[in-house]
């Protein structure tokens, strides 16, 4: 019966150690371009990590037919490797990055023909949030000259004040102010 015991406790750690091969250690998968999804958006790739939140998107088409508005995101992805994520996934899908800004908060502003991209990332708790932002670019905008601004009147005053009473409070004659 003791020759039984030892030999089932040795096939047991036998069989335990028989996976385990420490020579070439498993490394977690990367966020690279073939571990993405489209969701709202064609031509802006999401990380697998990150899931759509359908109750706080809102999309809308413009009249080329080009999808524009908001999409977030949640998941479980350091906000630091998510935003490296959006800067390789994004300019690999023709995005050209224009700014960043990291904080608290991650800013990252592309331009694309005629559209602008921005990606906002907070690191939570215990999950990170992204905001995609798609929105178009208008063209030939320019700030309205003095002549065809119509709340442009000259050098008149932008309101005519009445002149302050000071023995006037709005407490009442009786209070102490």
């Amino acid at each position: 019966m003791k020759k039984l015991i030892l030999l089932s406790s040795f096939l047991l750690l036998t069989a335990c150690f028989s996976g385990f091969d420490s020579s070439s250690p498993e490394t977690p998968a990367s966020s690279t371009v073939s571990n993405v999804y489209t969701s709202q958006f064609p031509d802006v790739p999401i990380p697998m990590f990150m899931k759509a939140d359908v109750k706080n998107s809102l999309t809308t088409v413009n009249s080329a037919g080009e999808k524009l508005g908001r999409e977030n995101f949640t998941g479980n992805m350091e906000a630091s490797n998510l935003a490296a994520h959006m800067v390789q996934n994004l300019t690999s899908q023709s995005w050209t990055l224009v700014g960043s800004m990291h904080g608290e908060k991650t800013l990252q502003l592309y331009h694309k023909d005629t559209r602008y991209l921005a990606v906002v990332i907070e690191a939570g708790r215990f999950s990170t949030s992204m905001e995609v932002w798609v929105v178009n670019h208008i063209d030939n905008f320019s700030l309205p000259n003095q002549n065809s601004d119509p709340f442009n009147f000259g050098n008149a005053p932008a309101f005519n004040s009445a002149p302050i009473d000071d023995n006037f409070n709005d407490f009442g004659s009786d209070s102490v102010f």
